[in-house]
């Protein structure tokens, strides 16, 4: 089995060093307090080949854990040079953790896609303790404005969507 491990950057300095996390397939798997725990994510991610898994925000609220997860990787599980090839999938996973960390809710958003016409032209922004980003879907002709607070985290994702400007 493949086990990759990427790095962490968190809006909560307090909390860099806690969290650690790898891809098994689609499978997530978050350390914490040396105990590691394997997050079904199989449905959330869009990827053939998980290539980069990196938690953005980690959060503690109410007896819940949240985590706020880029996960990118081929959009194919080898790359050729036929369609989509050499191209890309990436998610942005929002996952609500009870005390024996199960997932009492999780969202994800594509933002980068090869297979679906789905592109972020600059990527998401943190800035302090929130994220922004502005997607366009093309096949589905809507824009997407998505943005997360870590400083209530329970809200998840908070999204935003409007046809496509095509002029």
């Amino acid at each position: 089995m493949l086990f990759l491990s990427s790095t962490i950057a968190f809006g909560q300095s307090a909390e860099k060093d806690v969290y650690k996390i790898r891809a098994k397939g689609s499978r997530l798997i978050v350390t914490y307090q040396s105990k590691s725990h394997t997050l079904n994510t199989v449905e959330q991610i869009d990827a053939a080949k998980v290539t980069n898994t990196e938690i953005l925000f980690a959060a503690r609220k109410d007896d819940f854990t949240y985590l706020v997860v880029d996960v990118s990787g081929q959009s194919r599980e080898k790359q050729n040079d036929r369609q989509c090839g050499a191209g890309v999938e990436a998610n942005l996973i929002w996952i609500k953790l009870d005390a024996k960390w199960q997932i009492a809710g999780i969202n994800s958003q594509r933002y980068e896609s090869c297979w679906s016409s789905v592109t972020s032209t600059d990527g998401y922004k943190i800035s302090g303790k929130t994220l922004s980003i502005d997607i366009d879907n093309i096949r589905d002709d809507k824009n997407v404005k998505l943005f997360y607070d870590s400083d209530a985290p329970e809200k998840g994702f908070q999204i935003e969507e409007k046809p496509l400007d095509n002029n």
